[in-house]
């Protein structure tokens, strides 16, 4: 039986998955990767960690919100790096999102045209 060859998609969540779990101390529970022409989105579920939760149950959505926030804008060179390598192809913009009272994260990336 010949091995099987990784879906960009699979690649692509697991390596940020990888990447929350070293960078946060924690990684999502759930996590999907759907790849639409030139846009990836990648969701993550149950992200928050055990400080952030702390900081939610003291009303303090939004300092965690603006923790979050600049942590994804830290990690976009490792998120592009992650998405460039499973896919073949340049990113043109990384959007990342998060929303604290559901406890989802997405990471978005637009990829330069084909062709």
């Amino acid at each position: 039986m010949p091995d099987r060859l990784p879906v960009p998609q699979q690649e692509i969540s697991n390596g940020i998955a990888q990447l929350y779990k070293t960078r946060m101390g924690r990684g999502p529970t759930k996590v999907s990767t759907t790849i639409v022409g030139d846009v990836v989105v990648c969701v993550l579920e149950d992200t928050d960690t055990p400080f952030e939760e702390t900081l939610l149950d003291l009303g303090a959505r939004d300092l965690v919100q603006q923790a979050r926030s600049r942590f994804q804008l830290q990690c976009t060179p490792e998120l592009v790096v992650i998405v460039e390598q499973a896919t073949g192809r340049k990113v043109r913009v990384h959007v990342p999102g998060y929303r604290a009272s559901s406890d989802v994260a997405t990471e978005v990336f637009l990829l330069e045209s084909e062709g």
